[in-house]
């Protein structure tokens, strides 16, 4: 089974509601994630990956705007090639989820690739509020 999956058709998704593409290695995860944002009427996930690979190739074709991506799959890909990512699609909101959440990983995240993060464990919690946080600041 491909796990490289558009959701809804990208274009089926209002402007008004944030396009989230979640890249994470664990089936479970990005159930969480699609239960979470099911939750949240403002979000629609338009696609799920479980490779870098599979991230692009949705972001090209979904328009997200925001990459919910895997620490484990940022690792797995050189600091360039994630330059990249965000070279090629400069609208696009990366957040890493972290494994194991702390104010150096935090820290390190946002000093290698400049992004923002958000711990696995506390998805349920922390992801209303960072999306809620995205909407306002593209409102």
């Amino acid at each position: 089974m491909k796990s490289d999956t558009l959701i809804p058709p990208a274009a089926n998704v209002p402007e008004s509601r944030l396009r989230v593409l979640v890249a994470d290695k664990s089936a479970h995860m990005r159930e969480t994630v699609r239960r979470v944002l099911a939750q949240n009427a403002g979000c629609a996930v338009v696609g799920e990956a479980e490779t870098m690979l599979e991230a692009v190739r949705i972001a090209r074709g979904s328009n997200a705007d925001i990459a919910l991506l895997d620490i484990d799959l940022a690792l797995k890909e050189p600091a360039p090639r994630l330059r990249r990512l965000a070279e090629s699609f400069p609208h696009l909101h990366v957040v890493v989820m972290l494994n194991e959440d702390s104010d150096d990983y935090r820290a390190a995240v946002a000093e290698r690739w400049g992004y923002s993060c958000v711990a696995k464990d506390k998805a349920e919690t922390d992801l209303p509020r960072l999306l809620s946080s995205r909407r306002r600041a593209t409102a």
